[in-house]
């Protein structure tokens, strides 16, 4: 099918719109799939994008600029950039989902019509539809018009391949971010698509979830059946990659993969503050409800102290933010002793004194402005107008999106809107900051940033933190300590 958009000559348009790259077009009217010919593309490929450019409502620059790319049937491309750079853009293109923005160039898809390819994005919440594990891998069965008795199948071997061992009826509300990613591969899979997008796959998923995903690229491949990888790092991947495809900072597509930037540089590790051994979290036989969580640990036991730098590594869905959440007294432990900066914790007594990141932003981002969101819990305390001016703008810089100040943060890319989120809990330097996989989504120099900011608070202001992660602790050696779990439990690795 060809995505194609007119290059007729508009009047009453240059004050409405960035400058396309070349020649004139019409915006597409919100909804629209125009067909028609884009030149003579190859038969064989399964998604070509030929000269693509494309702007959002109302931005004043090409988030993609004239792109071009081709994938052949039973390929695996990965396409490479930093946070923010347009990669997923470039997905919700390909399956004719962007909003009406201004559009040059085209989108071909075999199969002819965008259902035919699947995607999986990066922030599996806002795609899931159904209660239950079952029906969201039925979900579209049925409205693909699929016999139901074809579907329990189907549904079983989609659940299967990814490795998601859970029953049937399991809530999709109770499923961790790495468990509803693979749940969402298993959906997609399940509709046989003839092209397949997956958004940061290995932001989402743990070591065991890879090696999954490696096997079914691998199926998918020999089936004939094209990929797309849009991926920080792709390392995990790379033995099914067979092209690299890296998107500049300016919106278009260049060959081979980009090369990693030069990450912020390493602060020297400092000594723990001399806070007399202050402990600010400590737990004793710790175990959680089932209702909130199925964890693969019981009876924890763990200290954290001020100025300390811990990392809590497990798998997917192995308890890691229910611990966090219960920290925050978000919910009630099923046994056992929590205590929080001296006494049993309640969001309303650690506010201001704990910050606390979840692990979809957009959970915590609620002003029009980024500046405004940073700002927030700066009011909040009484910070003066310059000294709260000052230390918005000194955390934006630090953790890279300076340049992002005056945008809103819902129209951000994940991994920016993750970076928002967290400064605005840094920004006002609480005792405890507890955060759930700060590093998903990031690119490596960001990533840098993030933990020499982490560190630095850590080390200067006594700030104690906690971290999940479930990629193997790639930024353990920022830690003073690292939890893993065994036997049933957390303990010190």
């Amino acid at each position: 099918m060809s995505h194609t958009f007119s290059t007729q000559p508009e009047r009453a348009r240059a004050a409405h719109g960035p400058t396309p790259p070349a020649g004139e077009f019409t915006p597409l009217s919100h909804g629209a799939n125009r067909s028609g010919s884009c030149g003579a593309a190859p038969e064989a490929a399964a998604l070509r994008l030929d000269g693509f450019s494309y702007a959002y409502p109302g931005a004043d620059r090409w988030t993609l600029r004239e792109a071009s790319l081709e994938i052949l049937p039973g390929q695996c491309h990965c396409l490479t950039g930093r946070t923010g750079s347009g990669k997923t853009t470039l997905a919700l293109a390909a399956r004719a989902l962007l909003p009406a923005g201004r559009t040059q160039g085209c989108i071909d898809v075999d199969g002819g019509s965008h259902a035919s390819v699947g995607l999986v994005l990066e922030n599996p919440e806002v795609q899931l539809l159904a209660d239950t594990v079952a029906a969201e891998v039925a979900f579209g069965l049925e409205n693909r018009c699929v016999a139901p008795r074809e579907m329990p199948a189907r549904v079983t071997a989609a659940l299967a391949a990814v490795g998601l061992t859970k029953p049937l009826d399991f809530p999709t509300a109770h499923l961790s971010m790495g468990q509803k990613y693979r749940l969402l591969v298993a959906a997609q899979c399940a509709l046989e698509p003839r092209v397949l997008i997956l958004d940061e796959p290995v932001a989402q998923l743990d070591e065991d979830g890879l090696d999954s995903l490696t096997a079914i690229i691998e199926e998918l491949k020999r089936r004939g059946v094209a990929m797309l990888l849009c991926e920080h790092s792709p390392g995990p991947l790379a033995g099914v990659i067979d092209r690299y495809w890296q998107l500049t900072g300016d919106g278009t597509i260049l060959p081979g993969r980009a090369a990693e930037e030069a990450a912020t540089p390493r602060r020297a590790r400092l000594p723990m503050p001399a806070l007399g051994g202050a402990c600010v979290v400590s737990t004793r036989g710790l175990s959680l409800h089932p209702a909130d969580a199925t964890p693969a640990w019981s009876r924890a036991s763990l200290t954290v102290g001020a100025g300390q730098r811990v990392a809590l590594c497990a798998r997917n869905g192995a308890g890691k933010t229910s611990l966090l959440r219960c920290l925050t007294g978000f919910i009630a432990p099923a046994a056992g002793e929590v205590h929080v900066l001296g006494a049993s914790p309640s969001p309303e007594r650690l506010r201001g004194r704990v910050g606390y990141l979840a692990q979809n932003p957009e959970r915590q981002l609620f002003e029009t402005t980024v500046f405004e969101e940073v700002a927030f819990p700066l009011r909040r305390l009484g910070s003066a107008p310059g000294v709260l001016r000052d230390r918005v703008e000194e955390t934006l810089d630090r953790c890279g999106i300076g340049d992002q100040a005056a945008r809103s943060p819902h129209r951000l890319s994940y991994g920016q809107k993750r970076l928002v989120a967290l400064a605005s809990i840094v920004a006002a330097e609480p005792q405890l900051l507890l955060l759930d996989d700060p590093f998903a989504g990031l690119d490596e120099a960001h990533m840098a940033r993030v933990a020499d900011l982490l560190a630095d608070l850590s080390s200067r202001r006594g700030t104690a933190v906690l971290w999940t992660s479930h990629d193997g602790c790639a930024t353990s050696n920022w830690a003073d300590v690292i939890w893993v779990i065994e036997g049933g439990t957390l303990v010190a690795a």
